[in-house]
């Protein structure tokens, strides 16, 4: 006689094919209608040219190479509702990325630049036109910038790392084996900065949003003036005005019904509003960690590793301490949904917003087209850091 869990397994293998074949199901999408439009994004800052990117949007199925580039537009630029010129086409930019499938598409911008520069508090309007394209327009104001009142620090010790590595700026080389010469150890113990910034930011009825980030100024170290800066992660947890910061998808909040700040993710900068404000004010409370950077000299020892790498051995290893500057970005209520999403960068000229290649769920304030223009104003201030105190002989524990 069979067992029950058999028969159990004959009727799941005898199903299975029916249940796949009942699953299956034809869907005719009717793209005869569709209508592409105009794209329009740019990050407009005071006492700086205007860059908008101008591109067409297209269908996910569409895999011409130039599908979404859109070279007879032409920008008009308003200030405060009055028309102020044509912007100047300057070229052709490209953007590679990978949509929600894991595809990789390349779309096509047109990079304008405006002649004048706008001022804090000056209305922007921005009107794209192209033959065969609705006009499409956006509307931001620049708003006045914030201030950075004063900034206190305290280093501390953990036994444990607050948070994992963000920039990590050694990449060992095939054939390097070792970090640091023999005669060089690093800490027992983590170093950390803990960092409380007072700041003020202009009056508004309106709600007021900001992104912090603190860049390691390593270019500004005059011994080595080929080292690149780059921004540290921010730990937040100490502070409940950047529990917002914590960027869930729209997938986690379904999953977690609503959402969820345990196991917070950290970043290099550190999105928030006012809600927690008082009189315009408010002192932010966080945490860095490898501040101070190592800079490691290798030579090679002119032998090679079994795969014939040159191998390279560390000869000289310091510890730096460059200027850490502290931005406190103010930004447009535009551009706030979109910080969200990602980790941008509202000062790199090649900051390029992603284009849209299919439909999602996108924010946005051009009308009669896709895409954001938003603007930010950004006060800075900056901690010089004392020389590093562990001596000769020790590196910071990574």
């Amino acid at each position: 006689m069979k067992r029950p869990q058999y028969i159990l397994q004959t009727i799941l293998l005898m199903t299975l094919p029916l249940l796949f074949a009942a699953c299956e199901k034809e869907i005719r999408l009717n793209m005869d209608g569709y209508k592409p439009r105009i794209v329009m994004n740019g990050i407009i800052s005071p006492d700086s040219l205007i860059e908008i990117r101008v591109s067409k949007s297209f269908l996910y199925t569409d895999t011409f190479t130039e599908k979404s580039r859109l070279g007879n537009a032409t920008l008009t630029l308003y200030i405060n509702g009055e028309e102020r010129e044509k912007m100047v086409k300057i070229g052709t930019e490209s953007n590679t990325n990978h949509d929600r499938l894991g595809f990789q598409y390349t779309a096509l911008m047109t990079l304008f630049r405006s002649t004048v520069r706008p001022k804090t508090g000056d209305r922007i309007r921005i009107e794209a036109s192209a033959e065969g394209f609705n006009t499409a327009w956006a509307e931001t104001t620049i708003p006045l910038p914030p201030q950075i009142n004063r900034i206190d620090t305290a280093t501390f010790f953990t036994a444990q790392r607050i948070m994992e590595e963000i920039n990590n700026e050694y990449y060992p080389g095939y054939g390097v084996g070792t970090l640091y010469p023999d005669s060089i150890h690093a800490e027992e113990l983590y170093r950390n900065l803990r960092i409380r910034a007072s700041i003020t930011t202009p009056p508004s009825k309106l709600s007021q949003y900001f992104m912090l980030r603190l860049r390691s100024c390593n270019d500004r170290i005059p011994d080595h003036p080929d080292m690149n800066g780059y921004f540290l992660g921010l730990y937040t947890n100490d502070d409940p005005i950047f529990k917002e910061s914590y960027r869930s998808s729209l997938l986690e909040d379904l999953l977690t019904e609503g959402p969820s700040y345990e196991g917070v993710k950290y970043f290099d900068s550190a999105i928030f509003s006012d809600k927690l404000f008082r009189n315009n004010s408010y002192t932010l409370d966080f945490s860095i960690t490898d501040y101070y950077p190592i800079l490691t000299t290798y030579e090679k020892t002119g032998e090679t590793t079994e795969w014939g790498y040159p191998v390279y051995i560390p000869v000289k290893t310091e510890v730096l301490n460059p200027p850490l500057e502290v931005q406190f970005t103010l930004i447009s209520p535009e551009l706030y949904p979109y910080y969200r999403k990602g980790r941008y960068d509202p000062h790199s000229d090649e900051e390029s917003f992603r284009q849209i290649s299919e439909p999602e769920m996108t924010y946005g304030n051009v009308h009669n087209g896709i895409g954001v223009v938003g603007s930010v104003s950004t006060a800075t201030a900056h901690i010089h850091l004392p020389p590093f105190s562990g001596g000769g002989n020790k590196v910071p524990r990574r």
